[in-house]
């Protein structure tokens, strides 16, 4: 089956059937960032109880979630679909077939509520997966995501839970703490206290989504807050830490976006109390936009002012994020430009320090592992 292709009216039918037939709870994510660690913990959570068909964490494109409609069956306790924004009506197809009984928003994009009448189209379209809720479903929206937080306006379930750093949402989190290589600690709405291998303040956004979808089936917050604590990791290329010896890799090589890009940043800087020497590992931005290089440089730019002592920019794109990092004179930053994971492994073989921290941004899971594999053979 070809991606997107319109599906004929058996297909259809056999569709609806397939899904008339699962009465369990059906979740789907979709928002721009996060939507993998969102799955990923959600999936943690149902789990604990029963048994959870989850889509391909490839991708939440058409074909990944035809692919796990076809498997859905009374065997499973709960059904977990992810979606990426797709144009065109085959996008909304797919959710009607599908018709989850949550949705969860992890973020739109940010705008000033005076803009909010122009954007909000192309907020339902982005976060159509609330739009096409099944009946007395629940929405899952980031109060603090204007367009995001918005939806609640326009949206026919009234059955809506927000999530946020905002004391006035339904599940928020206070007094965090970043704690380098043992994560961060949080308070759940202002009480328990929750310590997680968390190393982003966006990653307690998805981890606040998934308790609020996983309340919304009657799970207790003890209950999901035990399993974070004690079973949870990140999905590789999304924000796990890897241990090697005196090394701390911080693997966020999934596809590069300049939202991800920045959320891997700041991520590796709460470790600036824990070691001298920071590398940042990054390659070519996609969803960059027409202005490619410039928005590169603006990307250099901006790590320019993070204490992050080394740049290593791998590919033909990431060379203008090693020279707007060398716009500040004063910066005592080693900045690379390189075009291939051989030349990485050559820095590294020749400067790396005794104890360092590693970022990997938008390398890819092949690179990521060989520059792991590196560090677990260095002597």
């Amino acid at each position: 089956m070809k991606t997107k292709r319109k599906l004929s009216s058996e297909e259809s039918k056999k569709y609806i059937q397939l899904r008339r037939n699962f009465p369990k709870p059906v979740i789907g994510v979709t928002g721009n960032l996060g939507k993998t660690s969102t799955l990923a913990m959600v999936h943690a959570i149902l789990s604990s109880r029963g048994s959870v068909l989850k889509s391909s964490a490839k991708h939440g494109n058409w074909k990944n979630n035809i692919h796990t409609l076809e498997k859905l069956n009374p065997d499973y306790d709960y059904a977990l679909f992810e979606f990426d924004y797709q144009h065109g009506k085959h996008f909304g197809e797919i959710l009607r077939l599908i018709k989850p009984t949550i949705g969860i928003v992890t973020n739109i994009g940010d705008a000033h509520l005076n803009y909010l009448g122009n954007m909000m189209q192309v907020a339902l379209e982005k976060s159509a997966v609330v739009k096409y809720l099944a009946r007395d479903g629940v929405a899952i929206l980031n109060k603090d995501d204007e367009l995001s937080s918005s939806l609640s306006e326009v949206i026919s379930t009234k059955n809506i839970v927000k999530f946020g750093l905002s004391r006035s949402a339904d599940f928020f989190a206070t007094d965090i703490r970043q704690q380098g290589p043992k994560g961060m600690s949080l308070k759940v709405n202002g009480e328990r206290l929750v310590r997680l291998r968390f190393y982003s303040i966006q990653d307690v956004y998805n981890f606040l989504a998934a308790i609020a979808c996983g309340h919304s089936l009657d799970f207790d917050l003890d209950e999901m807050l035990h399993v974070f604590e004690n079973h949870f990791q990140l999905p590789a290329g999304h924000g796990k830490l890897v241990t090697i010896g005196p090394y701390h890799v911080l693997d966020e090589s999934y596809i590069a976006t300049p939202r991800s890009l920045s959320k891997a940043a700041r991520s590796v800087i709460g470790f600036k109390d824990y070691s001298r020497h920071i590398y940042f590992i990054v390659g070519d931005m996609t969803g960059a936009g027409v202005n490619v290089e410039d928005q590169h440089l603006n990307m250099g730019y901006f790590l320019s002012a993070l204490p992050i002592t080394d740049i290593i920019a791998v590919g033909a794109y990431a060379k203008y994020i090693a020279q707007g990092a060398s716009l500040i004179a004063a910066n005592k930053k080693k900045i690379y430009s390189v075009n291939t994971t051989d030349e990485v492994l050559e820095i590294l073989d020749k400067n790396l320090p005794a104890k360092a921290v590693l970022a990997l941004k938008g390398i890819g899971s092949v690179a990521a592992h060989r520059i792991v594999h590196y560090l677990e053979n260095k002597k």
